[in-house]
């Protein structure tokens, strides 16, 4: 599938600063020189959509060098997990300013609850979903998965329903309901398993002894289901009403992924030290995540890091999410705000 076939012209002009934002960080290195006291900042409550492992390794460079106190900004991170409340939940009863949300389906939704979000960013410009499948019997398209046995986590089926209806087939495969563990799929309960391109693949690695070879990951992105990840926004009357504080939070947050791309141990080791430290991480795992999100981060779109492009979202993401079933959509235009972002943007290339 085409990505996208036209640019709109201040999406070129953003893709500009973002070469010059590159080079402008080559001089960018050590520690930052922030000299304001903690009195001086102001709070962030920021509400992640999962626990604090390396999936936020650009944010903890970023705190951890000091490039939010330098916006004049203290940021409290809220991790997230299976017990804990959504973003969705945290931000609107007031105990986040900011989330960060991994599903943009399940953020979507909360529309029709009353919310008024609005977008500044997201982290993931290709969304980590996938199928997995052995090498010994690939998934690459939705023909490989007619008449077989799919493997997935509880609602999934309306993934591969919108995978088959996608591709012009009638749903056609029996689902089991599994786990995130993916030992159904090495025992050949079934030929494919929906996971997370960042975190299951290298439990095939590290757990059962397997080559990259051994295994096939095909995107949701490459069986017509592209979507953003890591979707950061906030109620619309707090964003609007702290402008300067979301261009800071954005510029401190580009600085801290951008330099994470460079060596993926150093966010690693940080979450053991720091940020993850009492959640039994084991470094060799997230050094291999934070090398497989990265190119997540900077995604295939060519744009800069953090973009929300309404017209590859109109156009090439919603058809997705509508033949998965999702209705009464609202408009991206109506949403998403990239002003902070290329303010941010503007300011690193000066």
């Amino acid at each position: 599938m085409s990505r996208i076939t036209a640019r709109r012209s201040r999406l070129v002009a953003a893709s500009g600063a973002a070469v010059a934002f590159a080079l402008t960080l080559a001089g960018c290195a050590g520690p930052s020189d922030a000299t304001g006291s903690d009195e001086d900042l102001t709070t962030i409550r920021v509400s992640l959509g999962w626990i604090t492992n390396v999936e936020w390794a650009g944010f903890w460079i970023a705190d951890q060098n000091g490039y939010f106190a330098e916006e004049g900004i203290d940021v409290e991170w809220i991790g997230g997990g299976p017990n804990a409340p959504t973003t969705m939940a945290s931000v609107a009863a007031g105990d986040a300013d900011l989330g960060i949300q991994p599903g943009a389906q399940m953020w979507l939704q909360s529309f029709a609850d009353g919310n008024d979000w609005t977008a500044i960013g997201s982290l993931f410009q290709d969304s980590p979903a996938s199928l997995v499948s052995l090498a010994s019997d690939p998934v690459r398209s939705a023909e490989d998965l007619v008449g077989r046995t799919v493997l997935g986590q509880e609602g999934a089926q309306i993934d591969y329903d919108a995978i088959f209806a996608l591709s012009g087939l009638e749903p056609d495969y029996e689902f089991i309901p599994v786990g995130f563990d993916i030992a159904p799929l090495v025992e050949e309960q079934g030929v494919a398993y929906t996971a997370y391109s960042t975190n299951q693949p290298i439990m095939l690695e590290t757990t059962y002894g397997m080559a990259a070879d051994d295994f096939v990951v095909t995107m949701y992105s490459d069986l017509g289901l592209p979507l953003y990840g890591n979707v950061v926004y906030g109620d619309s009357a707090y964003i609007e009403e702290n402008g300067d504080l979301m261009e800071g939070f954005l510029r401190a947050s580009l600085r801290g992924w951008e330099e994470n791309g460079e060596d993926p141990s150093v966010g690693a080791q940080l979450t053991l030290d720091v940020y993850g430290a009492d959640l039994g991480l084991d470094l060799e795992q997230q050094t291999r995540e934070n090398e497989l999100q990265q190119p997540l981060v900077v995604g295939g779109y060519g744009d800069p890091l953090f973009w929300m492009d309404v017209e590859l979202m109109q156009e090439v993401m919603y058809p997705g999410l509508e033949a998965a079933g999702y209705t009464d959509l609202p408009a991206p235009e109506d949403y998403v705000d990239m002003s902070y972002l290329e303010a941010a943007l503007a300011s690193l290339e000066d």
